[in-house]
């Protein structure tokens, strides 16, 4: 995987993490939480809670990989997501296939 590690070491084996300041289409930046494969909450930027894991994306943008999809609620977290470092990767239920994740 050559995914900046900087970016992906934040995501916790848990599976549940944020990915703030996401770019989405046609709409401010949000906050994207992610708990067990799917979207459990879509808020403004800035309004996760800090302490919380997850991922700074910059204005990174976040796309539903199914045609169709949403980044949305309850929809599954199969996504196509742009790190911090300009990479692409494409997460299924939440995880990046592949990936080891922190503890």
């Amino acid at each position: 995987m050559n995914a900046p590690v900087c970016c992906l070491a934040r995501i916790p084996a848990n599976g549940k993490f944020w990915l703030r300041n996401a770019a989405l289409d046609d709409s401010l930046p949000a906050d994207i939480r992610i708990e067990e494969g799917r979207i459990r909450a879509v808020i403004p930027a800035g309004e996760a809670p800090c302490c919380a894991p997850g991922l700074d994306l910059d204005g990174g943008s976040v796309r539903a990989l199914a045609p169709g999809g949403s980044i949305a609620a309850g929809f599954p977290a199969d996504l196509s997501v742009t790190l911090c470092g300009g990479r692409i990767v494409e997460m299924r239920a939440g995880h990046i296939p592949g990936l080891k994740t922190g503890g």
